[in-house]
């Protein structure tokens, strides 16, 4: 059985989405801090529902990345015939 092997490059770019995720996860709690004006303090107090957020909207990023390379697999072998 062959070793699977992550590069370095890969590593950073999914650590640079997964740190994307997690600043959406943090300004989408500060948009409902202000919109329904509640203490700042929530900002860390929520950091596990922060945490949360931001690996559903990883893990849905990553299946949308997974679909859209399965199609391009698929129209690109279809094109090579």
């Amino acid at each position: 059985m062959k070793d699977i092997v992550i590069t370095g490059a890969t590593l950073r770019r999914e650590l640079r989405i997964l740190l994307g995720c997690f600043i959406f996860a943090v300004l989408f709690d500060l948009f409902s801090i202000v919109k329904f004006h509640r203490p700042f303090t929530e900002i860390f107090t929520t950091i596990g529902y922060e945490i949360v957020i931001a690996v559903v909207v990883y893990l849905i990023l990553a299946l949308i990345r997974l679909i859209v390379f399965l199609i391009r697999k698929v129209l690109t072998k279809n094109n090579n015939k």
